[in-house]
């Protein structure tokens, strides 16, 4: 008896991906994944995006610049990708590693409640990047996890932690729960993982399904991206009254990096932590106003 496989596609929105694109393209290639409909949402990107992206067989769409937002893009692309049970969504910087694919779909297809489950992220170079490397172990341990309403107790705000730099949705559930909202400018992946387990779905992570990624940010650009965070929480209050403080899981980071610091004797690298720490604190309760 023949067993009908879901169709899957994979979206990656696009503005400017630079010349280290191609290699993001050739990884997802050399995932022999069967039945990948593959299509980029590009922001009128003025460099060889468009043409990189073709080469390697992607259909190309676009959306307005003004009228970005990381719910749109993503609505869009369930629009566009209907006709597909699975969608990935990937970021234009995100390498993945071997069997990254095959390891999500055989971890979200081995759970029928689950909505979304969401990938490991690893940095490129550990040593010139530490505390994105801590963020990354903090947020992506080794050990994958399936997260349901039952764990809100003692998990909190990290029952709806999920990252779409790496993710795979089932488009029932998506469809069930309204879709991603056109006006969430950010975050857009947190609130689609309050949503699925608000409705009673899973969010799970897949540690064996891994992407390297590094933001590298300085400190202007981590005022900003916490800014934009608190921003979405102001906006979304609904999501910390239901599960949990977003301050608490902050914590919890700073003391978590205190220990390793202090355990590995890099005391020099203790400032640092704070002053980032502060940045981010700083960004988060501005964007809250």
């Amino acid at each position: 008896m023949n067993i009908e496989r879901p169709k899957i596609g994979l979206m990656i929105p696009t503005y400017n991906a630079g010349n280290q694109f191609s290699k993001v393209l050739a990884r997802i290639a050399s995932q022999n994944t069967v039945d990948l409909r593959k299509i980029i949402i590009d922001s009128q990107s003025v460099d060889n995006t468009v043409t990189v992206a073709k080469k390697y067989g992607f259909e190309i769409y676009s959306i307005d610049r003004s009228q970005f937002t990381h719910g749109l893009v993503r609505e869009r692309a369930t629009e566009i990708l209907r006709d597909c049970d699975l969608v990935f969504f990937m970021t234009q910087d995100a390498y993945l590693h071997q069997d990254a694919l095959k390891n999500m779909l055989s971890f979200i297809e081995r759970h029928p409640q689950m909505m979304v489950a969401y990938g490991r992220q690893v940095v490129d170079v550990p040593g010139e990047n530490y505390f994105d490397k801590k963020d990354r172990e903090f947020n992506y341990p080794k050990k994958s996890l399936v997260k349901s309403q039952k764990d809100i107790a003692h998990l909190g705000i990290k029952t709806v932690f999920s990252s779409d730099t790496f993710s795979v949705y089932r488009q029932k559930y998506l469809r069930r729960v309204g879709g991603f909202p056109g006006n969430v400018k950010f975050a857009e992946d947190m609130y689609m993982a309050a949503q699925a387990i608000k409705s009673n779905y899973e969010v799970g992570y897949c540690a064996t399904a891994i992407v390297t990624h590094t933001n590298g940010l300085n400190y202007r650009q981590q005022f900003k991206r916490y800014y934009n965070i608190g921003k979405f929480h102001a906006e979304n209050r609904w999501i910390e009254r239901n599960y949990g403080s977003n301050e608490k899981n902050g914590i919890a980071l700073v003391l978590t990096q205190t220990k390793d610091l202090l355990k590995s004797n890099r005391f020099s690298k203790i400032p640092e932590l704070y002053f980032r720490s502060f940045i981010k604190y700083c960004g988060y309760q501005f964007g809250k106003l």
